[in-house]
Parts: structure tokens; sequence; C-alpha cells
């Protein structure tokens, strides 16, 4: 089961790759605005939550699912970021189709699981 989701978050970093080299406008960056403090802020907070998970919660199937919940979080709170510092650049709409295959993703884990 680990190298599954292993192989899962492998192709939806394939997946957002693939988005940013085609819907993206510009290069523009949270850091090269004046957002870039909270979002930095929100990253070590994101990052924090996401190894804590990682350490505590142990348990198959909900240190997965914890993990699908707090990656559809990371990405819904990016897609602000962007979409409120670097609209321009349409990166938010790759973040919020992230966010997307993160709820999807989780939901059907979840339900295969409990089924």
């Amino acid at each position: 089961m680990k190298y599954i989701f292993t192989v899962v978050l492998f192709i939806a970093a394939v997946i957002q790759l693939v988005l940013d080299k085609t819907i993206s406008k510009t290069d523009e960056k949270i850091s090269d605005t004046d957002g870039v403090i909270p979002y930095r802020g929100f990253v070590v907070f994101g990052a924090i939550a996401i190894i804590l998970t990682v350490i505590f919660i142990k348990e198959p199937p909900y240190n997965y699912v914890s993990i699908g919940v707090l990656l559809t979080l990371v990405f819904g709170v990016r897609a602000i970021f962007q979409w409120k510092y670097i609209r321009n650049s349409k990166k938010h709409i790759i973040s919020l189709s992230m966010m997307a295959l993160s709820v999807i993703g989780t939901t059907l884990y979840a339900l295969t699981v409990v089924w």
C-alpha cells in the first residue's frame, strides 16, 4: 500500500508539471510580491503539519486519508495566495486543479477502504 501511495504522489507531481507548462502564462512567483512573508509562514506551517501527521498517525487508512486532506488544504490555500498576488499568471487554476484531484483521490481511497 505504501508503494501505491508513492506512485500516486509521483503521478500527481507529473500532472502538476504538465499543467504548469500548459496553463501558466508567466514565470511570476509569489516570492516576487508582497505576499512572500505570509506565504512562507503558510508553507512552514503546512510542512510541519504534514510531517507531524506522517510521524504520529501510523494507522492505515487514517494516515493516507489525513495526508490527502492536508494536501487538499495546502493546494486550496496556495490557490488563494496565487489568485491574490499573481492572478495574471493563471497559476491558481493549476492549484485548484490539483486540489480537485486531491479531493477526488482522497474520497475514492476512503470509499474503497470503507467498502
